[in-house]
Protein backbone atom coordinates (compact mmCIF):
# COMPACT_ATOMS: atom_id res chain seq x y z
CA UNK A 1 0.00 0.00 0.00
CA UNK A 2 1.65 3.26 -0.98
CA UNK A 3 1.38 6.24 1.40
CA UNK A 4 -0.29 8.30 -1.09
CA UNK A 5 -3.48 5.91 -0.85
CA UNK A 6 -2.91 6.48 2.85
CA UNK A 7 -2.51 10.34 2.66
CA UNK A 8 -5.57 10.79 0.36
CA UNK A 9 -7.88 8.49 2.94
CA UNK A 10 -6.95 10.98 5.54
CA UNK A 11 -7.56 13.89 3.78
CA UNK A 12 -11.16 12.72 2.41
CA UNK A 13 -11.60 11.81 6.25
CA UNK A 14 -10.85 15.85 7.31
CA UNK A 15 -13.03 17.44 4.46
CA UNK A 16 -16.35 14.97 5.46
CA UNK A 17 -15.24 15.57 9.25
CA UNK A 18 -14.50 18.83 9.50
CA UNK A 19 -15.95 20.64 6.60
CA UNK A 20 -15.40 24.02 8.52
CA UNK A 21 -11.93 24.22 7.78
CA UNK A 22 -9.67 23.23 4.65
CA UNK A 23 -7.39 20.29 4.21
CA UNK A 24 -3.99 20.74 2.31
CA UNK A 25 -1.01 17.80 1.22
CA UNK A 26 2.17 17.98 1.28
CA UNK A 27 2.90 21.19 3.47
CA UNK A 28 6.31 22.76 4.35
CA UNK A 29 7.38 23.01 7.87
CA UNK A 30 10.21 24.82 9.03
CA UNK A 31 12.44 23.27 11.98
CA UNK A 32 15.29 26.57 12.52
CA UNK A 33 17.40 26.45 9.28
CA UNK A 34 15.89 22.70 8.24
CA UNK A 35 12.65 22.53 6.52
CA UNK A 36 9.99 18.93 6.49
CA UNK A 37 6.98 18.13 4.74
CA UNK A 38 3.65 17.66 6.29
CA UNK A 39 1.63 14.99 4.99
CA UNK A 40 -1.35 16.21 5.44
CA UNK A 41 -3.04 19.45 7.70
CA UNK A 42 -5.88 20.67 8.14
CA UNK A 43 -6.02 24.60 9.05
CA UNK A 44 -8.29 27.91 9.15
CA UNK A 45 -7.48 29.60 6.05
CA UNK A 46 -6.83 33.29 6.53
CA UNK A 47 -6.73 35.77 3.37
CA UNK A 48 -5.91 32.82 1.49
CA UNK A 49 -3.19 32.10 3.17
CA UNK A 50 -2.70 28.44 5.56
CA UNK A 51 -3.52 30.32 8.23
CA UNK A 52 -3.49 28.72 11.58
CA UNK A 53 -2.85 25.01 11.63
CA UNK A 54 -5.44 22.77 13.69
CA UNK A 55 -4.37 19.00 12.98
CA UNK A 56 -1.45 17.64 11.36
CA UNK A 57 -1.65 13.79 9.96
CA UNK A 58 1.43 11.88 10.05
CA UNK A 59 0.86 8.74 6.94
CA UNK A 60 2.66 5.56 6.89
CA UNK A 61 1.78 2.38 4.83
CA UNK A 62 0.49 -0.31 6.32
CA UNK A 63 1.88 -2.40 7.80
CA UNK A 64 4.46 0.51 9.37
CA UNK A 65 7.59 0.74 7.82
CA UNK A 66 9.51 2.15 10.73
CA UNK A 67 9.33 1.89 14.32
CA UNK A 68 6.09 3.34 15.60
CA UNK A 69 7.89 5.52 17.93
CA UNK A 70 9.87 6.53 15.17
CA UNK A 71 6.66 7.78 13.51
CA UNK A 72 5.49 9.19 16.57
CA UNK A 73 8.15 11.21 17.17
CA UNK A 74 8.67 12.82 13.48
CA UNK A 75 4.93 13.81 14.12
CA UNK A 76 5.13 15.21 17.33
CA UNK A 77 8.21 17.02 15.66
CA UNK A 78 6.04 18.63 12.79
CA UNK A 79 3.60 19.61 16.05
CA UNK A 80 5.82 21.10 18.17
CA UNK A 81 7.65 23.43 15.31
CA UNK A 82 4.42 24.85 13.80
CA UNK A 83 2.48 25.04 17.77
CA UNK A 84 -0.16 22.27 16.27
CA UNK A 85 -2.70 21.21 18.54
CA UNK A 86 -3.73 17.98 17.13
CA UNK A 87 -2.01 14.78 15.55
CA UNK A 88 -2.71 11.97 14.27
CA UNK A 89 -0.49 9.00 13.25
CA UNK A 90 -2.27 7.64 10.47
CA UNK A 91 -0.84 4.01 9.79
CA UNK A 92 -3.01 2.47 6.45
CA UNK A 93 -6.49 3.56 5.69
CA UNK A 94 -8.31 2.27 8.23
CA UNK A 95 -8.72 4.98 10.99
CA UNK A 96 -9.20 1.84 13.03
CA UNK A 97 -5.18 1.80 13.09
CA UNK A 98 -4.98 5.40 13.45
CA UNK A 99 -3.69 6.97 16.51
CA UNK A 100 -4.47 10.37 17.72
CA UNK A 101 -2.79 13.50 20.12
CA UNK A 102 -3.31 16.49 21.87
CA UNK A 103 -0.66 18.67 22.36
CA UNK A 104 -1.78 20.37 25.38
CA UNK A 105 1.03 23.18 26.08
CA UNK A 106 4.69 23.15 26.35
CA UNK A 107 4.82 20.33 23.66
CA UNK A 108 3.28 18.15 26.30
CA UNK A 109 1.63 15.75 24.55
CA UNK A 110 -1.14 12.89 25.30
CA UNK A 111 -3.07 10.08 23.39
CA UNK A 112 -6.47 10.54 22.80
CA UNK A 113 -9.23 8.92 21.51
CA UNK A 114 -10.89 9.64 18.13
CA UNK A 115 -14.34 10.99 19.21
CA UNK A 116 -12.04 13.26 21.73
CA UNK A 117 -10.20 14.63 18.78
CA UNK A 118 -12.76 15.01 16.81
CA UNK A 119 -15.09 16.92 19.78
CA UNK A 120 -11.50 18.78 20.58
CA UNK A 121 -11.66 19.78 16.47
CA UNK A 122 -14.85 20.78 16.52
CA UNK A 123 -14.43 23.43 20.02
CA UNK A 124 -10.97 24.59 18.16
CA UNK A 125 -10.75 28.18 18.19
CA UNK A 126 -7.54 30.26 17.57
CA UNK A 127 -5.51 32.34 20.04
CA UNK A 128 -6.16 35.60 18.87
CA UNK A 129 -4.63 39.04 18.57
CA UNK A 130 -7.13 40.04 21.09
CA UNK A 131 -6.94 37.43 23.82
CA UNK A 132 -2.91 38.09 23.09
CA UNK A 133 -3.31 41.68 24.33
CA UNK A 134 -5.41 40.80 27.19
CA UNK A 135 -2.63 38.53 28.30
CA UNK A 136 0.23 41.14 27.98
CA UNK A 137 -2.18 43.53 30.09
CA UNK A 138 -2.40 41.17 32.74
CA UNK A 139 1.06 39.94 32.84
CA UNK A 140 1.84 43.49 33.22
CA UNK A 141 -0.36 44.03 35.99
CA UNK A 142 0.88 41.11 37.47
CA UNK A 143 4.35 42.37 37.08
CA UNK A 144 3.50 45.60 38.78
CA UNK A 145 1.76 44.14 41.57
CA UNK A 146 4.75 42.27 42.31
CA UNK A 147 6.96 45.30 42.09
CA UNK A 148 5.23 47.20 44.68
CA UNK A 149 5.73 43.77 47.15
CA UNK A 150 9.28 44.24 46.45
CA UNK A 151 9.71 47.68 47.65
CA UNK A 152 6.79 46.74 50.63
CA UNK A 153 9.70 44.21 51.41
CA UNK A 154 12.23 46.49 51.15
CA UNK A 155 11.26 49.42 52.87
CA UNK A 156 9.95 46.91 55.69
CA UNK A 157 13.80 45.34 55.69
CA UNK A 158 15.41 48.67 56.02
CA UNK A 159 13.42 49.94 59.17
CA UNK A 160 13.61 46.55 60.80
CA UNK A 161 17.67 46.65 60.55
CA UNK A 162 17.86 50.13 61.48
CA UNK A 163 15.50 49.26 64.16
CA UNK A 164 17.89 46.78 65.13
CA UNK A 165 20.78 48.94 65.36
CA UNK A 166 18.91 51.93 67.74
CA UNK A 167 18.61 48.76 70.34
CA UNK A 168 22.09 47.18 70.06
CA UNK A 169 23.82 47.90 72.98
CA UNK A 170 27.03 50.28 72.85
CA UNK A 171 30.06 48.47 72.96
CA UNK A 172 31.65 48.82 77.03
CA UNK A 173 33.97 51.26 77.25
CA UNK A 174 37.81 50.60 77.39
CA UNK A 175 39.70 50.10 80.43
CA UNK A 176 43.16 51.04 81.15
CA UNK A 177 45.45 51.48 84.08
CA UNK A 178 46.99 53.48 86.67
CA UNK A 179 49.25 54.00 89.46
CA UNK A 180 48.82 56.23 92.66
CA UNK A 181 51.68 58.21 91.90
CA UNK A 182 52.57 57.27 87.76
CA UNK A 183 51.82 59.71 85.32
CA UNK A 184 51.23 57.50 82.61
CA UNK A 185 48.37 54.62 81.70
CA UNK A 186 48.71 50.79 80.89
CA UNK A 187 47.39 48.22 79.78
CA UNK A 188 46.60 45.23 82.36
CA UNK A 189 49.40 43.65 81.45
CA UNK A 190 52.00 46.04 80.90
CA UNK A 191 55.41 44.60 82.04
CA UNK A 192 55.76 48.27 83.99
CA UNK A 193 53.03 47.38 86.10
CA UNK A 194 54.13 43.61 86.69
CA UNK A 195 57.49 45.45 88.22
CA UNK A 196 57.35 44.94 92.30
CA UNK A 197 58.44 48.24 93.35
CA UNK A 198 55.17 49.49 91.16
CA UNK A 199 52.46 50.47 93.79
CA UNK A 200 48.55 49.23 93.14
CA UNK A 201 47.31 49.38 90.09
CA UNK A 202 43.60 51.23 89.56
CA UNK A 203 41.50 50.49 86.49
CA UNK A 204 40.00 53.60 84.49
CA UNK A 205 37.95 54.43 81.78
CA UNK A 206 40.37 55.48 78.33
CA UNK A 207 38.42 58.62 77.82
CA UNK A 208 39.03 60.11 80.77
CA UNK A 209 43.05 58.56 81.42
CA UNK A 210 43.41 60.28 78.33
CA UNK A 211 42.37 63.62 79.69
CA UNK A 212 45.01 63.60 83.01
CA UNK A 213 47.86 61.07 81.75
CA UNK A 214 49.98 60.09 79.06
CA UNK A 215 50.05 56.73 76.81
CA UNK A 216 52.76 54.46 77.86
CA UNK A 217 55.52 53.79 75.62
CA UNK A 218 55.71 50.50 76.87
CA UNK A 219 52.25 48.79 76.04
CA UNK A 220 50.65 51.51 73.74
CA UNK A 221 47.34 51.17 75.48
CA UNK A 222 45.94 54.33 73.27
CA UNK A 223 46.84 51.73 69.74
CA UNK A 224 45.39 48.91 71.58
CA UNK A 225 42.35 49.88 73.28
CA UNK A 226 40.80 52.26 70.39
CA UNK A 227 41.42 49.28 67.99
CA UNK A 228 38.92 46.98 69.48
Amino acid sequence: MKEARVEQAVATYFKDRFPQFSTSQQCGVQFGTRDGMADVVLHQSIGGEKGYFVAIAECKKFPLPILRARARAQLKSYMSATNTQYGVLAVGKDPRNWEFCENKYNNWFTEINREDFEQGIKNWKPVSAGALAVDGQAERRISHWWKWIALFLGVLFMVSFSSLLLLWPDPPEPIVYITQTGKKYHTYNCEFLQDKNVEKKFAIYLDEAEKDYASCGICAPHRIEKSK
